[in-house]
C-alpha cells in the first residue's frame, strides 16, 4: 500500500474518530440539559427528605394536608434559582409539594407550573378534557360530580398492576374506580335471620353496631398487605358509602334513596343500584331493575358480575346483584365482589388514553 493511500485511510478513520467523540459531547450537553421532570422529582425528594425522620410534623388526621412551596425550598438553599438550573433568565416557575394523609398513609405530590411552557397535569383533569360532553357516550356533568355514562370505551386506568374502570370523579376531585377482576364467591350475608328462622342473611350492611359479612370481607380485601401493600394505599382515600336500601320500583337516579343512609371514612366499598342506573343513556331507563337499563351501559357489560352496596328494602334477606341489570338475590347466594373505591384527587397524569389498549397511568 502507498504512503498516500495509507494517508487517506488515516484522514478517513480520524475524520470518523472525530465524528464519534462529537456526537458524544452533544448527547453529554444533551442529557445534562434540567428539564421540568427533573425539578418536580427534586422537588418530591426533597419533601421526603424533610419528613424522614420527622411524622410528628406531617399532617395527623386523615385527609389533612401540609403543603411544601419551590419558594421555600429555594429560599432554604435546597434548590438553585430556577434562572441558575435552567440557564434562563426569563423562566418564572412556581410549585409546591402537598403531603396528604390518607387514612394513616402519606401521599407526596408534586405540582409544577412554569407559564405557557409547563404545567403539571392531574389525572382528573386529563380525563374531563378527553371524555366531557354534553351529550352521548362520555363523561356527563352530574350537579357537581362527572359520571360516566354509556358504552364508553376509554374509562380504563392501570394501577396496581391491574386494569380498573373509571366510574365517576367525585365533588372533591377524587376519581371513584371499580375493579374489572375482584373477588369471587363471596356472600353479602349468611348470618341467622331471625324473621326467616334460618342462615339466608341480614341485609343490613352494618346490624346493631356488627358487621355485615361483605363488609368485613371488604375491609380484610384492604386490609391485605400483599394485594395492597402501603405504597399502594397511599393512592387510595377514604369515602362516605350509600347504603340507604331501595324498592324494585324504586325510580331514583340521584342516589337519594341510597344516600338516605350513609357510612363515613370507608376504604372499600361496592357499586350503588343508582349509579348502575346513571350509567344508562336509555331515556327508557326508569326503575331499579328495569331491563331498558342495561341498554346504552357499559356497566352492563362487564366480564364479571358483582354485588351491590344496596339491599331490597321489600325482603331484609335479599340485595341487589349487577348481572347485566340489578336482580334481588338472596344474601346468602355466593358471587363475585368488584370493589369500588376513590383515588386520590392528586394522581398525576403519567400517559394513556383510557382505552383498554392504552389506559390512563398516574405517577
Amino acid at each position: 500500500m502507498d504512503q498516500k493511500t495509507i494517508k487517506m485511510l488515516g484522514y478517513i478513520i480520524g475524520g470518523f474518530v472525530g465524528f464519534i467523540i462529537l456526537l458524544f459531547l452533544i448527547s453529554s450537553c444533551t442529557n445534562k440539559k434540567y428539564t421540568f421532570e427533573k425539578l418536580e422529582n427534586r422537588m418530591l425528594k426533597i419533601a421526603k427528605e424533610m419528613y424522614k425522620n420527622n411524622d410528628k410534623e406531617l399532617p395527623q388526621q386523615d385527609k389533612d394536608t401540609k403543603t411544601i412551596t419551590l419558594k421555600k425550598m429555594i429560599s432554604d438553599g435546597r434548590i438553585e434559582e430556577i434562572s441558575k438550573l435552567f440557564k434562563r433568565d426569563d423562566l418564572k416557575c412556581n410549585g409546591s409539594v402537598t403531603i396528604t394523609n390518607n387514612n394513616g398513609y402519606y401521599n407526596y405530590s408534586p405540582y409544577l407550573s412554569c407559564g405557557k411552557e409547563y404545567e403539571t397535569t392531574y389525572l382528573k383533569d386529563k380525563i374531563i378534557d378527553n371524555s366531557l360532553v354534553e351529550t352521548g357516550v362520555g363523561l356527563h356533568e352530574i350537579k357537581d360530580t362527572y359520571v360516566m355514562r354509556g358504552e364508553v370505551k376509554d374509562n380504563y386506568l392501570k394501577f396496581n398492576g391491574n386494569t380498573y374502570r373509571i366510574v365517576r370523579i367525585n365533588s372533591d376531585g377524587t376519581i371513584r374506580i371499580m375493579e374489572q377482576k375482584g373477588l369471587i364467591q363471596k356472600v353479602w350475608d349468611d348470618r341467622y335471620n331471625p324473621e326467616n328462622s334460618n342462615n339466608s342473611g341480614i341485609n343490613e350492611y352494618e346490624y346493631n353496631s356488627l358487621n355485615s359479612r361483605i363488609r368485613d370481607t371488604l375491609i380484610e380485601y384492604y386490609l391485605d398487605s400483599k394485594t395492597w401493600p402501603d405504597e399502594i394505599k397511599q393512592y387510595i382515600t377514604t369515602q362516605t358509602l350509600c347504603i340507604g336500601k331501595r324498592t324494585k320500583a324504586d325510580i331514583t337516579k340521584d342516589g337519594s334513596t341510597e344516600c338516605s343512609k350513609v357510612m363515613e371514612n370507608e376504604a372499600f366499598g361496592l357499586l350503588s343500584v343508582y349509579e348502575f342506573l346513571q350509567a344508562s343513556l336509555d331515556a327508557n331507563c326508569s326503575y331499579t331493575n328495569d331491563g331498558n337499563c342495561r341498554n346504552y351501559n357499559w356497566i352492563s357489560n362487564l366480564k364479571n358480575s358483582t354485588w351491590s352496596i344496596t339491599a331490597n328494602a321489600e325482603d331484609n334477606r335479599t340485595a341487589y346483584l349487577i348481572n347485566g341489570i340489578p336482580k334481588v338475590s338472596t344474601c346468602s347466594s355466593m358471587a363475585g365482589t368488584l370493589a369500588v373505591f376513590n383515588i386520590t384527587d392528586k394522581a398525576i397524569y403519567v400517559k394513556g388514553d383510557g382505552t383498554e389498549e392504552n389506559p390512563y397511568e398516574f405517577k
